[in-house]
C-alpha cells in the first residue's frame, strides 16, 4: 500500500501581515466615510429642530403675547407645556445631544445651535 504524500502549501507571515493590512485599510476607509454621514444626519436633525421649535414657540406667543417678555429664559417650559410637543426632551436638544439657544431679536424668535454654527465653521 502505497500512499502519496501531497505537499500542502501554508501561508506565510507575510501574506497574514499583507491580508491584515489590506482589511485594516478598508475598515479605516469606511468608518472615515460613516463618520461624515453622521455628521450629517445631526445636521438634518438639527436644522429640522430649530424649525419645528421656532414654530411652537411661535404659536404658543401668538395665543398669548406675554410669554414673549420672558420667552429666552423659560422658553423649555413653553415648550413642554404646548401640547403640540409630544417629546418636550427631545425637541429641547439639537442633534449633538446639547440645548439650543433662544433669543428674541426686535421681537423675533430665534433659535440657534452651538454645534451646528461649530459645524458649519469647520466645514468651510
Amino acid at each position: 500500500m502505497n500512499c502519496i504524500v501531497k505537499n500542502k502549501r501554508h501561508v506565510t507571515l507575510i501574506e497574514m501581515m499583507i491580508v491584515m493590512f489590506l482589511i485594516a485599510l478598508i475598515t479605516g476607509v469606511v468608518a472615515y466615510n460613516y463618520r461624515g454621514a453622521l455628521d450629517e444626519g445631526k445636521v438634518f436633525k438639527t436644522k429640522a429642530g430649530i424649525e419645528r421649535l421656532e414654530t411652537v414657540l411661535n404659536l404658543q406667543v401668538s395665543e398669548n403675547p406675554r410669554l414673549l417678555d420672558n420667552i429666552e429664559t423659560n422658553w423649555q417650559g413653553i415648550v413642554a407645556k404646548s401640547p403640540l410637543v409630544q417629546n418636550p426632551a427631545a425637541l429641547t436638544r439639537d442633534g449633538w445631544g446639547e440645548e439650543y439657544k433662544v433669543n428674541v431679536e426686535n421681537g423675533v424668535i430665534k433659535v440657534r445651535s452651538e454645534k451646528l454654527d461649530q459645524y458649519h465653521k469647520t466645514s468651510k
